[in-house]
Protein backbone atom coordinates (compact mmCIF):
# COMPACT_ATOMS: atom_id res chain seq x y z
CA UNK A 1 0.00 0.00 0.00
CA UNK A 2 1.35 2.85 -1.33
CA UNK A 3 1.60 6.22 1.62
CA UNK A 4 -0.54 9.25 1.43
CA UNK A 5 1.11 12.03 -0.16
CA UNK A 6 1.70 14.67 2.38
CA UNK A 7 0.05 18.08 2.69
CA UNK A 8 2.14 20.91 1.23
CA UNK A 9 2.85 23.13 3.97
CA UNK A 10 1.86 27.30 3.89
CA UNK A 11 5.03 27.82 2.48
CA UNK A 12 4.94 25.29 0.06
CA UNK A 13 1.13 26.11 -0.90
CA UNK A 14 1.84 30.09 -1.47
CA UNK A 15 5.36 29.09 -3.55
CA UNK A 16 3.48 27.11 -5.74
CA UNK A 17 0.75 29.42 -5.99
CA UNK A 18 3.45 32.18 -7.21
CA UNK A 19 4.45 29.91 -9.85
CA UNK A 20 0.91 29.44 -11.07
CA UNK A 21 0.50 32.87 -11.42
CA UNK A 22 3.88 33.84 -12.51
CA UNK A 23 3.06 31.06 -15.80
CA UNK A 24 -0.56 32.60 -16.02
CA UNK A 25 0.95 35.80 -16.52
CA UNK A 26 3.62 34.52 -18.89
CA UNK A 27 0.92 33.12 -21.26
CA UNK A 28 -1.23 35.81 -21.32
CA UNK A 29 1.60 38.12 -23.14
CA UNK A 30 2.04 34.50 -25.39
CA UNK A 31 -1.94 35.27 -25.99
CA UNK A 32 -1.46 39.15 -26.59
CA UNK A 33 1.93 38.07 -29.52
CA UNK A 34 -0.45 35.49 -31.11
CA UNK A 35 -2.92 38.18 -31.60
CA UNK A 36 -0.63 40.49 -32.79
CA UNK A 37 0.67 38.25 -34.95
CA UNK A 38 -2.98 37.81 -36.37
CA UNK A 39 -3.54 41.41 -36.77
CA UNK A 40 -0.18 41.98 -38.64
CA UNK A 41 -1.00 38.99 -40.99
CA UNK A 42 -4.35 40.40 -41.53
CA UNK A 43 -6.11 36.61 -40.39
CA UNK A 44 -9.77 36.43 -39.91
CA UNK A 45 -9.88 37.86 -36.63
CA UNK A 46 -13.57 36.41 -36.31
CA UNK A 47 -12.62 32.94 -36.77
CA UNK A 48 -9.97 33.47 -34.50
CA UNK A 49 -12.28 34.58 -31.53
CA UNK A 50 -14.52 32.17 -32.27
CA UNK A 51 -11.87 29.87 -31.95
CA UNK A 52 -11.20 31.25 -28.43
CA UNK A 53 -14.35 31.40 -27.60
CA UNK A 54 -14.05 34.37 -26.13
CA UNK A 55 -16.35 37.26 -25.57
CA UNK A 56 -16.31 40.54 -28.40
CA UNK A 57 -15.76 42.93 -25.85
CA UNK A 58 -12.81 40.64 -24.20
CA UNK A 59 -10.68 40.45 -27.73
CA UNK A 60 -11.13 44.19 -27.96
CA UNK A 61 -9.50 44.84 -24.33
CA UNK A 62 -6.79 42.32 -25.61
CA UNK A 63 -6.01 44.46 -29.00
CA UNK A 64 -6.17 47.57 -27.40
CA UNK A 65 -3.26 46.14 -24.98
CA UNK A 66 -1.68 44.44 -28.10
CA UNK A 67 -1.61 48.37 -29.42
CA UNK A 68 -0.29 49.59 -26.14
CA UNK A 69 2.24 47.71 -24.66
CA UNK A 70 3.58 44.98 -27.37
CA UNK A 71 6.59 45.95 -29.80
CA UNK A 72 5.73 46.31 -33.08
CA UNK A 73 7.40 46.27 -36.84
CA UNK A 74 7.83 48.68 -39.10
CA UNK A 75 7.41 48.97 -42.77
CA UNK A 76 10.95 48.07 -43.31
CA UNK A 77 10.86 45.30 -41.00
CA UNK A 78 12.63 47.10 -38.40
CA UNK A 79 11.43 46.63 -34.17
CA UNK A 80 9.43 49.08 -33.26
CA UNK A 81 8.94 49.64 -28.76
CA UNK A 82 5.86 49.74 -27.24
CA UNK A 83 4.16 52.97 -27.36
CA UNK A 84 3.92 52.71 -23.65
CA UNK A 85 7.07 51.45 -22.62
CA UNK A 86 6.70 51.26 -19.19
CA UNK A 87 4.20 49.24 -19.48
CA UNK A 88 5.60 46.79 -21.83
CA UNK A 89 8.86 46.04 -20.11
CA UNK A 90 6.47 45.28 -16.64
CA UNK A 91 4.91 43.07 -19.13
CA UNK A 92 7.43 40.96 -20.40
CA UNK A 93 8.97 40.63 -17.44
CA UNK A 94 5.65 39.22 -16.29
CA UNK A 95 4.97 41.54 -13.52
CA UNK A 96 1.55 42.35 -14.53
CA UNK A 97 -1.28 40.03 -14.42
CA UNK A 98 -4.77 40.46 -17.28
CA UNK A 99 -6.32 42.66 -14.67
CA UNK A 100 -3.41 44.87 -13.94
CA UNK A 101 -3.05 45.77 -17.83
CA UNK A 102 -7.06 46.48 -17.81
CA UNK A 103 -6.53 48.84 -15.46
CA UNK A 104 -3.51 50.35 -16.95
CA UNK A 105 -5.23 50.64 -20.59
CA UNK A 106 -8.00 52.45 -18.77
CA UNK A 107 -5.70 54.78 -16.65
CA UNK A 108 -3.88 55.72 -20.34
CA UNK A 109 -7.14 56.51 -21.30
CA UNK A 110 -7.94 59.22 -19.27
CA UNK A 111 -4.65 61.47 -20.57
CA UNK A 112 -3.38 61.47 -16.45
CA UNK A 113 -0.29 64.09 -16.17
CA UNK A 114 3.17 62.99 -17.00
CA UNK A 115 4.73 60.43 -14.96
CA UNK A 116 1.66 59.10 -13.92
CA UNK A 117 1.87 55.80 -15.82
CA UNK A 118 5.61 55.06 -14.14
CA UNK A 119 4.08 55.32 -10.59
CA UNK A 120 0.88 53.36 -11.58
CA UNK A 121 3.47 50.29 -12.97
CA UNK A 122 5.42 51.04 -9.63
CA UNK A 123 2.46 50.08 -7.49
CA UNK A 124 1.20 47.41 -10.06
CA UNK A 125 3.79 45.50 -8.73
CA UNK A 126 2.92 44.73 -5.25
CA UNK A 127 -0.78 45.73 -5.27
CA UNK A 128 -4.34 43.98 -6.75
CA UNK A 129 -5.69 45.76 -9.90
CA UNK A 130 -8.70 47.62 -7.80
CA UNK A 131 -5.92 49.54 -5.78
CA UNK A 132 -4.26 50.54 -9.22
CA UNK A 133 -8.06 51.96 -10.50
CA UNK A 134 -8.34 53.89 -6.82
CA UNK A 135 -4.63 54.59 -7.18
CA UNK A 136 -6.08 56.25 -11.42
CA UNK A 137 -8.79 57.95 -10.19
CA UNK A 138 -6.93 59.89 -7.37
CA UNK A 139 -4.61 60.97 -9.64
CA UNK A 140 -7.21 61.75 -12.13
CA UNK A 141 -9.12 63.74 -9.15
CA UNK A 142 -6.09 65.59 -8.33
CA UNK A 143 -5.00 66.75 -11.74
CA UNK A 144 -8.65 67.90 -12.30
CA UNK A 145 -8.95 70.09 -9.08
CA UNK A 146 -5.33 71.42 -9.86
CA UNK A 147 -6.91 72.69 -13.56
CA UNK A 148 -10.14 74.38 -11.52
CA UNK A 149 -7.75 75.98 -9.17
CA UNK A 150 -5.85 77.92 -12.20
CA UNK A 151 -9.57 79.10 -13.04
CA UNK A 152 -11.99 81.90 -11.39
CA UNK A 153 -13.71 79.37 -8.93
CA UNK A 154 -17.46 81.22 -9.59
CA UNK A 155 -16.50 80.20 -13.38
CA UNK A 156 -15.12 76.83 -12.72
CA UNK A 157 -17.69 75.34 -10.19
CA UNK A 158 -21.04 74.44 -12.69
CA UNK A 159 -24.07 74.85 -10.97
CA UNK A 160 -26.00 72.55 -8.77
CA UNK A 161 -28.75 71.15 -11.26
CA UNK A 162 -32.00 69.43 -10.53
CA UNK A 163 -34.59 68.08 -13.25
CA UNK A 164 -38.07 66.33 -11.89
CA UNK A 165 -40.80 64.80 -14.40
CA UNK A 166 -44.28 63.52 -13.10
CA UNK A 167 -44.60 60.29 -13.92
CA UNK A 168 -48.45 58.32 -13.89
CA UNK A 169 -49.41 56.97 -10.16
CA UNK A 170 -48.26 60.40 -9.19
CA UNK A 171 -44.35 58.78 -9.03
CA UNK A 172 -41.99 61.77 -9.97
CA UNK A 173 -38.77 61.60 -12.02
CA UNK A 174 -35.84 63.57 -11.25
CA UNK A 175 -31.90 63.48 -12.06
CA UNK A 176 -29.20 65.94 -11.49
CA UNK A 177 -25.77 67.21 -10.74
CA UNK A 178 -24.43 67.77 -7.53
CA UNK A 179 -20.89 70.05 -6.79
CA UNK A 180 -18.41 67.89 -5.35
CA UNK A 181 -18.98 68.69 -1.19
CA UNK A 182 -22.69 68.29 -2.09
CA UNK A 183 -22.36 64.85 -3.96
CA UNK A 184 -20.19 64.03 -0.43
CA UNK A 185 -22.38 64.69 2.20
CA UNK A 186 -25.43 63.77 -0.02
CA UNK A 187 -24.00 60.26 -0.36
CA UNK A 188 -22.80 60.24 3.49
CA UNK A 189 -26.55 60.07 4.12
CA UNK A 190 -27.35 57.90 2.14
CA UNK A 191 -24.75 55.16 3.05
CA UNK A 192 -25.92 53.67 6.47
CA UNK A 193 -29.91 54.28 5.23
CA UNK A 194 -28.59 51.91 2.45
CA UNK A 195 -26.90 49.26 4.00
CA UNK A 196 -28.48 45.61 3.51
CA UNK A 197 -31.23 44.41 5.02
CA UNK A 198 -32.57 41.12 5.70
CA UNK A 199 -35.97 42.15 4.67
CA UNK A 200 -35.08 44.58 2.25
CA UNK A 201 -34.04 44.78 -1.52
CA UNK A 202 -30.23 43.25 -2.38
CA UNK A 203 -29.59 45.70 -5.33
CA UNK A 204 -28.12 48.66 -4.89
CA UNK A 205 -30.43 50.83 -6.93
CA UNK A 206 -33.73 49.71 -4.50
CA UNK A 207 -31.73 50.27 -1.67
CA UNK A 208 -30.96 53.47 -2.67
CA UNK A 209 -34.07 54.59 -3.84
CA UNK A 210 -35.02 53.51 -0.66
CA UNK A 211 -32.39 55.16 1.39
CA UNK A 212 -33.73 58.57 -0.59
CA UNK A 213 -37.33 58.12 0.71
CA UNK A 214 -36.14 57.84 4.07
CA UNK A 215 -33.80 61.01 3.86
CA UNK A 216 -36.99 62.93 2.44
CA UNK A 217 -39.34 61.99 5.44
CA UNK A 218 -36.11 63.23 7.83
CA UNK A 219 -35.76 66.08 6.29
CA UNK A 220 -39.94 66.99 6.67
CA UNK A 221 -39.32 66.54 10.33
CA UNK A 222 -36.46 68.77 10.22
CA UNK A 223 -37.32 71.86 12.49
CA UNK A 224 -34.89 74.11 10.24
CA UNK A 225 -37.29 73.58 6.79
CA UNK A 226 -38.33 76.99 5.27
CA UNK A 227 -41.89 78.28 5.24
CA UNK A 228 -43.86 79.23 2.59
CA UNK A 229 -46.89 82.30 3.08
CA UNK A 230 -46.35 81.60 6.63
CA UNK A 231 -46.80 77.67 6.61
CA UNK A 232 -44.21 74.85 7.14
CA UNK A 233 -44.17 72.50 4.14
CA UNK A 234 -47.24 70.61 3.74
CA UNK A 235 -49.33 68.35 1.22
CA UNK A 236 -52.62 69.15 -0.05
CA UNK A 237 -54.79 66.41 -0.75
CA UNK A 238 -58.16 66.56 -2.62
CA UNK A 239 -60.76 63.75 -2.53
CA UNK A 240 -64.37 62.99 -2.55
CA UNK A 241 -66.05 61.73 0.28
CA UNK A 242 -67.06 58.26 -0.41
CA UNK A 243 -63.23 58.04 -0.97
CA UNK A 244 -62.42 59.24 2.27
CA UNK A 245 -65.49 57.08 4.31
CA UNK A 246 -64.54 53.99 1.76
CA UNK A 247 -61.13 54.02 1.52
CA UNK A 248 -61.08 53.23 -2.34
CA UNK A 249 -60.53 55.68 -5.13
CA UNK A 250 -58.15 57.94 -5.43
CA UNK A 251 -56.78 61.76 -4.73
CA UNK A 252 -55.08 64.70 -6.07
CA UNK A 253 -52.40 66.17 -4.70
CA UNK A 254 -50.89 69.80 -5.49
CA UNK A 255 -50.27 70.05 -9.08
CA UNK A 256 -53.05 67.56 -10.29
CA UNK A 257 -50.93 64.28 -9.51
CA UNK A 258 -53.10 61.49 -9.10
CA UNK A 259 -52.79 58.80 -5.75
CA UNK A 260 -54.83 55.59 -4.38
CA UNK A 261 -56.93 56.42 -0.79
CA UNK A 262 -54.15 53.79 0.33
CA UNK A 263 -51.25 55.98 -0.69
CA UNK A 264 -53.08 58.99 0.91
CA UNK A 265 -53.90 57.72 4.13
CA UNK A 266 -50.29 56.70 4.61
CA UNK A 267 -48.70 60.19 3.75
CA UNK A 268 -51.77 61.59 6.35
CA UNK A 269 -49.88 59.94 8.89
CA UNK A 270 -47.03 61.53 9.66
CA UNK A 271 -47.22 64.40 7.32
CA UNK A 272 -49.06 67.73 7.55
CA UNK A 273 -51.72 66.73 5.09
CA UNK A 274 -54.40 69.12 4.80
CA UNK A 275 -57.79 66.67 3.41
CA UNK A 276 -60.08 69.00 0.84
CA UNK A 277 -63.38 67.07 0.91
CA UNK A 278 -65.76 67.48 -2.16
CA UNK A 279 -69.49 66.53 -2.15
CA UNK A 280 -71.11 65.68 -4.80
CA UNK A 281 -71.33 68.39 -6.95
CA UNK A 282 -67.33 69.03 -6.34
CA UNK A 283 -68.13 71.91 -3.64
CA UNK A 284 -66.07 71.70 -0.88
CA UNK A 285 -67.51 70.14 2.12
CA UNK A 286 -65.22 70.27 4.73
CA UNK A 287 -61.10 72.04 3.51
CA UNK A 288 -59.73 70.30 7.23
CA UNK A 289 -56.96 71.63 9.50
CA UNK A 290 -53.69 69.87 9.87
CA UNK A 291 -55.20 68.15 13.13
CA UNK A 292 -53.33 64.78 13.26
CA UNK A 293 -49.76 65.99 13.51
CA UNK A 294 -47.71 63.86 16.29
CA UNK A 295 -46.53 66.11 19.01
CA UNK A 296 -42.83 66.51 19.91
CA UNK A 297 -43.66 64.66 23.10
CA UNK A 298 -45.74 61.97 21.88
CA UNK A 299 -42.71 61.34 19.84
CA UNK A 300 -40.58 61.23 22.24
CA UNK A 301 -43.06 58.88 23.94
CA UNK A 302 -42.92 56.87 21.09
CA UNK A 303 -39.41 56.32 20.54
CA UNK A 304 -38.74 55.22 24.27
CA UNK A 305 -41.95 52.53 23.92
CA UNK A 306 -40.91 51.15 20.37
CA UNK A 307 -36.89 52.07 20.38
CA UNK A 308 -37.38 52.18 16.44
CA UNK A 309 -39.21 50.62 13.49
CA UNK A 310 -42.15 48.19 15.84
CA UNK A 311 -42.53 45.55 12.67
CA UNK A 312 -41.71 42.37 13.64
CA UNK A 313 -38.08 41.52 12.35
CA UNK A 314 -37.17 45.23 11.90
CA UNK A 315 -34.46 47.08 13.14
CA UNK A 316 -34.48 50.65 12.34
CA UNK A 317 -34.25 53.40 14.69
CA UNK A 318 -36.69 55.59 15.82
CA UNK A 319 -35.88 58.65 13.78
CA UNK A 320 -35.80 57.08 10.77
CA UNK A 321 -39.75 55.68 10.96
CA UNK A 322 -42.93 57.64 10.88
CA UNK A 323 -45.50 57.89 13.29
CA UNK A 324 -48.06 55.25 11.83
CA UNK A 325 -51.96 55.83 13.45
CA UNK A 326 -53.60 52.22 13.88
CA UNK A 327 -56.61 53.24 13.35
CA UNK A 328 -56.42 55.76 10.40
CA UNK A 329 -57.10 59.30 11.39
CA UNK A 330 -59.37 59.68 8.31
CA UNK A 331 -61.45 56.71 10.46
CA UNK A 332 -61.83 58.68 13.62
CA UNK A 333 -58.26 57.17 14.64
CA UNK A 334 -56.81 59.44 17.90
CA UNK A 335 -53.88 61.26 17.78
CA UNK A 336 -52.72 59.65 20.83
CA UNK A 337 -50.10 56.79 22.33
CA UNK A 338 -52.87 53.92 22.23
CA UNK A 339 -53.42 54.43 18.38
CA UNK A 340 -49.59 55.56 17.15
CA UNK A 341 -46.93 52.82 16.21
CA UNK A 342 -43.64 53.74 14.98
CA UNK A 343 -43.03 52.03 11.40
CA UNK A 344 -40.16 52.50 8.92
CA UNK A 345 -41.37 53.42 5.48
CA UNK A 346 -41.36 50.30 3.83
CA UNK A 347 -43.27 48.85 6.96
CA UNK A 348 -45.78 51.63 6.45
CA UNK A 349 -46.51 51.09 2.98
CA UNK A 350 -46.19 47.15 3.26
CA UNK A 351 -48.95 47.78 6.45
CA UNK A 352 -51.38 50.30 4.21
CA UNK A 353 -51.05 48.32 0.71
CA UNK A 354 -51.75 44.87 2.35
CA UNK A 355 -53.34 42.70 4.82
CA UNK A 356 -51.10 42.96 8.04
CA UNK A 357 -53.19 44.01 10.84
CA UNK A 358 -51.96 45.66 14.01
CA UNK A 359 -54.22 45.84 17.67
CA UNK A 360 -52.74 47.56 20.77
CA UNK A 361 -52.36 45.03 23.84
CA UNK A 362 -51.86 46.93 27.12
CA UNK A 363 -50.39 50.09 25.06
CA UNK A 364 -48.24 47.79 22.72
CA UNK A 365 -48.58 46.63 19.03
CA UNK A 366 -49.31 43.59 18.37
CA UNK A 367 -49.03 42.56 14.49
CA UNK A 368 -51.58 39.62 12.97
CA UNK A 369 -50.33 38.93 9.33
CA UNK A 370 -52.35 38.01 6.89
CA UNK A 371 -53.80 34.91 6.39
CA UNK A 372 -51.67 33.15 3.64
CA UNK A 373 -48.26 33.63 5.59
CA UNK A 374 -50.12 32.35 8.75
CA UNK A 375 -53.22 30.17 8.63
CA UNK A 376 -53.73 30.67 12.19
CA UNK A 377 -54.08 34.01 12.20
CA UNK A 378 -57.00 35.46 13.69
Amino acid sequence: MEPSPQPLTEDGVFAAAAAVEASARALHRQRLELLAEVLRCGYDLDSYRRLLRVDPAELKRWMAQVALFLPSTGLTGQPVEPVHPVTGAALAEHELSEGHLRELTRAISLRLPEGSEEILVEAARSVEPKAIRQLTDRIRDRAEQDALDELDEAAAEPADVLHTRDLPGGRLEFWGELSAEAGARFTAMLEPLSAPRPDGPRDLAHRLGEAFGDLVALASRSGDLPSEAGERPHISVTLDFETLRRGVGHAVLDGGRYLSAAQARRIACDAKVIPAVMGADSEVMDLGRTKRTVSVAQRKALHARDRGCAFPGCHRPPKWCDAHHVRHWSEGGDTDLGNLVLLCRRHHSLVHHSRWMITMAGGVPAFIPPRYLDPNAA
